[in-house]
């Protein structure tokens, strides 16, 4: 008896358990809606009339496909220019204000002033008060052969001839002496200095990227003055996959746009260096940006490349797609003066046109103009 003792505490203890309770949803939805019974809008003829509404089929086109990647604006090999000192010099900048990095200049600005160093010897200074004394000398001999001459011409015994030789040797040494003069002031002033100054200008139009050297700093010929970049003609670096290069149709032109950007702007395929990253199994290949296309050095945008594959979509005209607050996408059907709202994949934008991964079938009514006001009768400001 004593071997069936366990077994019989077993069965108390499980008629002694409670039963387990139900667990509470996670989550409850009070009134679901499903898309089958979105509301239905109905316009009077008046209204129509108002709104100006214009309706269009869903087609379906042969388009080719597309590859979505990103791509880094960069400024094309060949636009940097590095400006060095012609000769040695003392840098001034020609305006008040320093020349900044990030400043836009024109090509042929004058930008720096730069003041060529003078050659030094032995027994500069010496040399220099030697040529002003002999100057003057020469001159203070000069005036009394003048003076001279003209006494003799006074009395009739003179020649004119010799008068006027004497006058042009007293106007050269004249000239002499105030070049003597002025070389032993600026020696005075500025003992290494010459009287050469020399307009550095800027020889592509762009924008300074690094500035070298400060106002009256000293340079070395050849030393680099500024760095300064040509924007006016930016091109796009892409990283395409290695298995999509020969599907890339590079006759037709990429389209280029800012991430949540609604313009884009059409590229084309130019040469550019052989870079690639084999880690990544891409490579690289550059794009020629309009110079109105607005962007920046070093900015990263979203590339549409086109492929050679043609595949059919559907395609409805962009102003009939419109986005609800949460991101979803919308067309309204239209039947019997009747308006639905039925969703849509958005894949891509081609021109005025938007192409549908997913949405109504091929032929179906749908708005083409005047989507946004009936989303607007539908869910009233407020609602």
């Amino acid at each position: 008896m004593t071997r069936f003792v366990p077994s019989f505490l077993l069965i108390l203890a499980a008629c002694g358990a409670k039963a387990p309770s139900a667990r509470a949803p996670a989550a409850e939805v009070s009134h679901p809606v499903t898309e089958g019974d979105l509301p239905t809008v109905r316009l009077s003829p008046e209204a129509i009339s108002r709104l100006q509404l214009q309706t269009s089929h869903v087609r379906s086109a042969p388009l080719p496909r597309t590859r979505l990647v990103g791509g880094e604006v960069v400024v094309p090999p060949g636009r940097t220019v590095v400006v060095t000192a012609p000769v040695a010099g003392e840098v001034h900048f020609v305006t008040s204000e320093p020349l900044l990095p990030g400043a836009a200049v024109q090509r042929g600005a004058g930008l720096l002033r730069l003041t060529a160093i003078a050659p030094t010897d032995r027994d500069t200074r010496a040399r220099v008060a030697r040529e002003v004394a002999a100057a003057e000398a020469n001159l203070a001999a000069l005036e009394l052969r003048v003076s001279r001459n003209q006494a003799l011409i006074d009395e009739g015994a003179g020649s004119a001839r010799a008068l006027e030789e004497a006058v042009a040797a007293r106007a050269v040494a004249q000239a002499d002496a105030d070049a003597a003069r002025a070389r032993a002031t600026t020696l005075s002033r500025d003992p290494l200095l010459s009287d050469v100054a020399m307009l550095v200008r800027a020889p592509v139009q762009g924008v300074i990227r690094l500035l070298a050297v400060a106002e009256g700093q000293a340079v070395a010929a050849g030393a680099p003055l500024f760095e300064l970049v040509g924007v006016d003609a930016l091109q796009v670096r892409v990283p395409v996959y290695s298995g999509d290069l020969a599907r890339l149709d590079t006759t037709a032109a990429p389209r280029v746009r800012r991430n949540g950007g609604a313009r884009a702007e059409e590229a084309r395929f130019v040469p550019g260096p052989p870079t690639a990253e084999p880690d990544r199994s891409t490579v690289d290949r550059y794009l020629s940006l309009p110079a109105s296309a607005g962007f920046a050095p070093g900015e990263r945008i979203l590339v549409e490349l086109p492929l050679l594959d043609i595949a059919s979509a559907l395609v409805v005209p962009a102003s009939a797609v419109v986005l609800d607050a949460w991101g979803g996408a919308w067309v309204y059907r239209c039947e019997d003066g009747r308006y639905a709202r039925a969703r849509v994949d958005p894949a891509r934008r081609a021109g005025d046109d938007m192409v549908l991964a997913r949405g109504p079938a091929v032929g179906s009514c749908i708005v083409s103009v005047g989507a946004v006001e009936l989303f607007g009768t539908e869910f009233p400001p407020g609602h």
